[in-house]
């Protein structure tokens, strides 16, 4: 999880497939959880639930992640794996809707996404998507660093991007399963939670008196929010999205990872950490290509994706309370302050 995701939190194929193979009571061959010993004892493990030969020598670990530890190994055939553990129990509980959704848009979008082949509750594992990530953000600052210019060949990023999103936002609901549940029919939902998060915030963070007026408008704003949820991804940003440096021609995205946050809700959520990362420049060139691949850009969208970018550093702060991370409280603080 990094900044997006802090705004908010198919039939008979691999959904279903995925589902059989998670084992509550251990692995589906009767191999019990994936084991604490470090990298090159969980690339072991991984590589006798997988029936694939993974060299434990190159098993790195990537603590990066907010919500799951992430391991790197290289197979006998020279590919790389990602090997994802949940830290928490609720990053657990997440997994299955995550398997569901990655089946539902899969055959959707153009832009390549994970392809779980092993899924249990301690352990998510598939071959590792090509290229590089476009941004990396500073886990101190909370600042995001480019690894290429997003607005140098929009054609080749920012498009394809905008053309995956309206892809997400429109699969249908009803081949997602676990969708029922999340309060699919009323839009309202999604403006209550964010009241009920700046109520608390309130309570209990020095909110400058000036953003408490902006947040209570945009909340009071019948114009900005959305009639209607759709499926979102919940955390597109830079770091989220790879791009691949051809010989010859400019960088290009090539997949869309880390869809733990996937959920229905209010699709602006989508854009708005790529507005963090890249300022308003970015945003609209993000939403003309977005609406030019068919998405539905209504009126006061740009307004609304600005106002929950500004909202941003309430989630970020909350989010440092209930984690015990003072320094992001701080850093949240010093962002919202005029």
């Amino acid at each position: 999880m990094t900044a997006a995701s802090r705004t908010e939190r198919a039939e008979h194929t691999e959904g279903a497939d995925l589902s059989e193979r998670a084992d509550p009571a251990g692995g589906a061959d009767g191999a019990p959880y994936a084991p604490d010993g470090g990298p090159a004892a969980l690339a072991a493990y991984a590589a006798h639930r997988l029936g694939v030969a993974l060299d434990p020598a190159t098993a790195r670990e990537d603590e990066t992640g907010w919500d799951f530890r992430v391991t790197h190994v290289r197979a006998a055939d020279g590919t790389w794996w990602i090997l994802r553990r949940p830290r928490r129990p609720e990053a657990a509980d997440r997994l299955a809707f995550e398997g569901a959704v990655l089946s539902a848009v899969r055959a959707r979008t153009s832009v390549p996404v994970p392809d779980w082949r092993l899924h249990g509750p301690d352990l998510v594992a598939y071959p590792r998507l090509p290229g590089e990530a476009a941004g990396t953000e500073d886990p101190g600052t909370l600042v995001y660093g480019w690894s290429m210019d997003p607005l140098a060949h929009p054609r080749h990023y920012l498009e394809p991007l905008a053309r995956a999103l309206v892809a997400v936002h429109t699969t249908p609901l009803d081949g997602v399963p676990g969708t029922a549940g999340r309060e699919r029919a009323d839009a309202g939902t999604v403006r209550t939670r964010i009241a009920d998060r700046l109520a608390r915030a309130r309570a209990e963070l020095p909110l400058p008196a000036d953003g408490l007026r902006r947040w209570r408008a945009w909340l009071d704003d019948d114009r900005l929010w959305p009639d209607r949820l759709t499926l979102i991804h919940g955390d597109v940003h830079p770091g989220h999205t790879l791009v691949v440096r051809p010989q010859s021609g400019p960088p290009a995205l090539s997949g869309l990872l880390d869809w733990a946050n996937a959920d229905v809700g209010d699709p602006a959520a989508d854009f708005v950490d790529m507005l963090y990362a890249g300022g308003t420049p970015v945003l609209d060139r993000l939403l003309d290509a977005y609406r030019a691949a068919g998405g539905e850009v209504r009126d006061g969208m740009r307004a609304h994706v600005l106002a929950r970018a500004s909202f941003l550093w309430v989630h970020v702060a909350l989010r440092g309370l209930d984690t015990g991370r003072p320094a992001w409280v701080e850093t949240a603080l010093r962002r919202m302050a005029p």
